[in-house]
């Protein structure tokens, strides 16, 4: 009888800390909680700069535009924009990059802000606990960064020509990592509670692969024969020897603080759609991360579409039953307190850990 008092006291004591940490979140103005999410996604994941593939592959590559040099080519939106601003420095490339995350984050941030304004507080924590948003900002010039922006217009957009136009960025990030991902939002769409999306995932699929079938062409017609696709037998067993040894870690870094919401839109959608739900939200996106040995930052990016349509759907159906103050609340600690695996370790826990061995020798 004891420990089940004890138990109902613990359960009372974190819902009452939880309600109170989402009630100062939704107390909050909008422009506030932008300034405290990002504050909070700098302080645990910037800055990681690609300086060696900038210096020995992208910028080089984007300066030998119109002819393709690299499976990096087939990256053909920052190729074109850097070509056509005369980008010709790496402080030139990273700055140029440093304003496409400002711009991709702007967006997703506009976008949310137009959501119910009963949501809006709860989706703006959702696109702060998507792993793509962490791994955006550690891995500054490269292509994800595209891949991201159109990835959250093709969720997010109010219109099919939006989700068009959202489908027609992420292609120029990555193709490839583009194709899956209107696959795995497609696979979604099998699931009732979903099909509305079906038009934009069928559409992004096919624009996405004659994208993906003009860089081929690109590719022949410049004589280069190596693409993405060339790359997965070099790195799939150091991948899955890695996965297998540290199974823990890897299934956490794919979502983080997502995990919370994939878990939650599994369980409340109907006993049919789980398996919908599993394929696109984990199983794809985690195939595509173990084949391609990139991990979080490609799972993150893979599943995001599906990701973000799911959960806007998991918000607007627990907000009626359950206290948004709660949700707000779970998500919060989650995404301050649960640890973010990400390539890199980001500037400021580099030189808190830097401080801490300096006092420990």
């Amino acid at each position: 009888m004891e420990n089940n008092e004890g138990l109902v006291l613990l359960v009372r004591r974190l819902t009452i800390l939880l309600t109170r940490v989402g009630e100062f979140w939704l107390n909050r103005s909008y422009v506030q909680q932008i300034t405290l999410i990002l504050l909070v996604l700098l302080a645990k994941n910037a800055f990681d700069i690609e300086l060696r593939n900038i210096q020995d592959a992208y910028l080089p590559g984007a300066q030998e535009f119109p002819r393709a040099v690299g499976y990096f080519s087939a990256s053909f939106g920052q190729v074109v924009i850097a070509y056509g601003l005369g980008v010709t420095t790496t402080t030139q490339w990273v700055v140029l990059h440093l304003f496409l995350i400002a711009i991709a984050l702007g967006v997703a941030f506009y976008l949310v802000g137009t959501a119910d304004p009963g949501n809006r507080s709860l989706m703006l924590l959702v696109v702060a606990s998507a792993t793509a948003t962490s791994s955006l900002l550690t891995s500054v010039g490269k292509y994800d960064v595209l891949t991201y922006l159109g990835a959250v217009i093709l969720a997010l957009a109010k219109t099919l020509p939006g989700s068009v136009v959202g489908s027609a960025i992420m292609a120029s990030g990555n193709p490839e990592q583009a194709m899956v991902a209107s696959a795995a939002l497609l696979l979604l769409t099998f699931a009732p509670e979903f099909r509305a999306a079906r038009a934009r995932a069928v559409g992004a699929l096919v624009l996405i692969a004659f994208s993906w079938l003009g860089v081929q062409a690109w590719f022949a017609s410049s004589a280069l024969t190596v693409g993405r696709l060339n790359l997965i037998p070099r790195y799939l067993a150091e991948s899955i020897a890695n996965f297998v040894v540290y199974p823990g870690t890897s299934l956490w870094s794919w979502l983080n603080a997502g995990w919370l919401l994939v878990l939650a839109a599994i369980v409340l959608v109907a006993k049919t759609s789980r398996k919908w739900l599993a394929l696109a939200l984990v199983v794809v996106p985690g195939v595509a991360a173990l084949i391609t040995a990139d991990g979080p930052r490609v799972f993150g990016l893979v599943g995001l579409p599906a990701f973000l349509v799911a959960t806007t759907w998991l918000i607007g159906r627990t907000s009626a039953r359950t206290p948004s103050s709660i949700w707000a609340g779970v998500l919060v600690v989650g995404i301050v307190v649960f640890p973010t695996y990400v390539p890199g370790t980001g500037w400021a826990y580099a030189l808190v850990l830097g401080n801490l061995v300096s006092l420990f020798p």
